[in-house]
């Protein structure tokens, strides 16, 4: 039973203006409704000394787009560490606006630069690009440099399929094959595209994300089944987890990929690895990004923002 109002109150909501299930949408639609909620949401972030758009170029020369989000001064002349935060969307949805909102709260409250992905979708894009332009990503930090950062404390972030993508970084990155991450921040991460999980069939009337929806994006994503167990799409299999940087993973209850991960955590801790598992009861996937309808949203940003301060300082 679910006992959190605001949930609740969503819920009931969706249910009565008989909003459009995910799946039921072809990608082009289901962009054009996430862009129009993100309008009547009309969420506006706190101010930061900086916010500026750029450009870099991916392993094909295809221009990937960064938003680039710089805090006022915490202490002078000390570097800033650098956030590389990845949107969710289940690899079909989602860009640099749909997440303008918690990457300018996680820069100001974590005293942080935070550099947004725009990592392309499918299903024009499916795996492996949005990995390989997240890898490119992260060894193309070196433009800022005139920001004082320090390219030596680099964390990355991400929330659904934007955890799956900073998982893969630091499975690769653990075995130098990409540059040194610091430390991981995992907001109800996809980890298993098997879809064999108990939770996976999770199915609630008016939530945004359930099996059936995760099914969807799972076709549109993947080229074929043989992807389903390759570690770049579910790093859950990853068969070697040593040496992967310090962890905080953050989960919803009511989400299809509970189970995955709090296997991943399970995975994690078995080879010794430092990780924090935080569960917020009765609360949705998704819930960190739409704070306007979920309250707890905030809450977990400013753990998210500490848990970032807590990573840098070698817990």
């Amino acid at each position: 039973m679910i006992h959190d109002k605001d949930v609740i109150k969503y819920l009931n909501n969706r249910k009565k203006i008989n909003a459009p299930v995910h799946q039921s949408l072809c990608p082009t639609m289901l962009r054009e409704e996430r862009l129009k909620q993100l309008k009547l949401d009309n969420l506006i972030g706190p101010d930061l000394k900086k916010v500026f758009d750029t450009q870099i170029k991916s392993f094909d020369n295809y221009k990937l787009n960064l938003r680039v989000y710089i805090p006022f001064e915490n202490e002078k002349n000390k570097k800033t560490p650098i956030i590389l935060f990845f949107h969710g969307g289940g690899f079909v949805m989602g860009n640099l606006d749909t997440h303008d909102y918690p990457c300018r709260y996680i820069s100001k409250y974590s005293h942080m630069i935070v550099v947004a992905v725009d990592y392309r979708l499918a299903p024009e894009n499916k795996f492996p690009i949005p990995c390989k332009d997240a890898e490119h990503a992260l060894k193309s930090l070196d433009f800022l440099k005139t920001e004082n950062c320090d390219l030596n404390s680099i964390i990355v972030c991400g929330d659904s399929a934007g955890g799956n993508l900073a998982t893969v970084l630091s499975i690769n990155s653990s075995k130098n094959l990409l540059p040194k991450i610091k430390g991981q921040i995992l907001i109800y991460p996809w980890v298993d595209f098997t879809l064999s999980m108990r939770s996976s069939d999770f199915n609630l009337p008016g939530a945004t994300l359930i099996g059936d929806t995760v099914s969807y994006f799972a076709k549109h994503y993947l080229r074929d089944r043989k992807d389903e167990v390759n570690f770049k799409a579910s790093p859950l299999f990853s068969k070697d987890l040593y040496n992967q940087p310090n962890t905080f993973i953050f989960a919803a209850e009511l989400d299809p990929f509970l189970d995955e991960g709090i296997a991943f955590y399970n995975r994690l801790k078995s080879y010794g690895n430092n990780v924090i598992y935080k569960l917020y009861k009765d609360q949705l996937h998704g819930f960190v990004t739409n704070s306007k309808h979920f309250p707890k949203g905030l809450d977990c940003l400013r753990e998210i923002s500490e848990s970032a301060k807590i990573l840098v300082s070698d817990y």
